[in-house]
């Protein structure tokens, strides 16, 4: 399990430390010297979705808490364009108790998880106040729990693949951190995360490699245009990452370790406002 755990976290830095490895306007350094510590607290609503299932699942309010180190570093494309990075532990409820609707019909559930991650781009100064727009990758950990009532009409049985048990998954995320100062900043994203019915360790190799391979391809891309239109190519940045990783996630929609033949995942699809401080 330990090894495991290892080599996904080697995956999940290694798109953004390879992206950075020919990069002479960013050093890429995985102390925490010049990081600081860092908390963020967001709250969301959650649309479930399970492909193929033909019951409605209810909404559910999503709770997150992050807790990691951040940095800035200058770069040579421009002096007003920082390199954003920062990896993180987090731990999220999502629960149909935490959305207070009348209107939240389908099975009731109650959601748990627990990972690792990391998000990062190109930030933009503008005096006191700076905008960086991150993609994010996350490995996790999901312990899932949905409300059983006696249906004849209803079948669970697909739903018992991911019941009451720590399932392994993935999430990516996009959003814009807008920075007041240098403590707080406030953050409308949206995040895509899968929770997977069983883990196929080799097939879930193969696929995050194909992913992340095309992520250090886009990262090529965007730091030629930064050289030539750094605000420019910060934003660039945002939208071709992002754009990737919501093709990537929806082909993994049917088929969650997408090209190799796989179950479905069960999606829960989340728009978010959070805060962070930083120390």
């Amino acid at each position: 399990m330990l090894t495991r755990l290892f080599t996904l976290f080697i995956l999940l830095i290694s798109a953004n430390a390879f992206s950075q490895s020919k990069d002479s306007s960013y050093k890429y350094y995985t102390n925490f010297t010049n990081s600081k510590p860092s908390i963020e607290l967001s709250y969301g609503v959650s649309d479930i979705r399970l492909s193929n299932y033909p019951y409605e699942l209810s909404d559910a309010g999503m709770f997150e808490l992050k807790l990691g180190f951040t940095s800035q570093r200058k770069t040579n494309y421009d002096k007003n364009i920082l390199r954003y990075e920062n990896g993180f532990l987090t731990v999220a409820n999502a629960s149909s108790k935490n959305y207070a609707s009348s209107d939240n019909p389908g099975i009731k559930s109650d959601m748990w998880r627990f990972g690792l991650g990391h998000k990062g781009g190109y930030a933009v100064k503008m005096g006191s106040f700076t905008l960086q727009p991150y993609n994010s990758n996350s490995f996790l950990w999901t312990n899932y729990d949905y409300e059983n009532k006696l249906n004849d009409t209803i079948d669970y049985s697909v739903l018992n693949d991911f019941d009451e048990a720590f399932r392994f998954g993935s999430s990516t995320e996009a959003g814009l951190n807008l920075q007041f100062g240098k403590n707080i900043s406030i953050h409308p994203k949206y995040e895509i995360a899968d929770i997977y019915p069983r883990h196929l360790f080799g097939k879930q190799l193969m696929s995050s490699l194909i992913e992340f391979g095309g992520i250090v391809l886009l990262e090529g891309f965007t730091r030629q245009i930064m050289k030539s239109s750094p605000v420019a190519g910060a934003f660039v940045d945002f939208i071709l990452k992002n754009a990737y990783e919501y093709g990537f996630y929806q082909l993994r929609k049917d088929q969650m370790y997408w090209p190799f033949a796989s179950a479905a995942p069960l999606r829960y699809g989340t728009f978010k406002v959070g805060v962070t401080f930083t120390f």
